[in-house]
């Protein structure tokens, strides 16, 4: 039998230097075993116009006339089912057609900018990273004022979905940032060896 004694330290007791290993090992880690592309859309509210420019538009009441008849009074305009693809590489572009779930067209088409008359005149079709407008009467045309306004709209909406696909580049830059795994490491309470070197309880160094 023997007893071997080591001395345990926490991220912020260890020498610069330690600290950068002891990072460096969970980062390689996140990499190895973490999914964070699954993470980075697991976001009920991904797809969420900006909640300033929703309450600019529609008013400070805007969620409460939206969610009148919900039982839970936050549930967005526009809701995320997940299904999103997306690549950040070469590329580098954003599909979620199949992920918007909107829970009120008049609100969405006016945020949009199109006002009343100009919706009642339209159907839309939502694309990869941008929507398509027709009319919902064959027999009935846009003006050329009205095709302004919808050509607008469409930028509108594909400025949106580059929006969207920066955030989702920012979450995942952020998993892998520095202040994200030292808060990681933190919440965990880990101990490293004065190398900084990831200790277990069960006397297991593990990365």
């Amino acid at each position: 039998m023997r007893t071997i004694e080591t001395k345990l330290y926490t991220i912020d007791e260890l020498s610069e230097e330690a600290q950068e290993k002891a990072i460096e090992q969970f980062r390689n880690s996140y990499y190895a075993h973490n999914d964070f592309s699954e993470w980075a859309i697991d976001n009920c509210y991904l797809l969420e116009p900006k909640h300033e420019e929703l309450i600019k538009k529609f008013g400070k009441d805007f969620y409460e006339v939206l969610n009148k008849n919900e039982k839970y009074k936050d549930v967005p305009l526009i809701k995320n089912n997940r299904k999103i693809y997306f690549s950040l590489d070469r590329d580098r572009h954003i599909d979620i057609s199949n992920a918007m779930e909107i829970r009120n067209d008049y609100y969405f088409l006016k945020w949009l900018g199109l006002n009343d008359r100009l919706i009642d005149k339209v159907c839309f079709s939502i694309g990869k990273d941008t929507i398509e407008f027709e009319t919902n009467d064959y027999e009935v045309s846009f003006t050329e004022i009205e095709q302004g306004k919808l050509g607008l709209a469409t930028e509108k909406f594909e400025e949106y979905c580059d929006d969207i696909l920066t955030s989702i580049e920012n979450e995942i830059d952020y998993r892998f940032s520095d202040e994200a795994i030292i808060e990681e490491i933190e919440a965990n309470e880990w101990e490293f060896t004065e190398e900084g070197q990831l200790y277990y309880l069960t006397n297991k160094i593990i990365l």
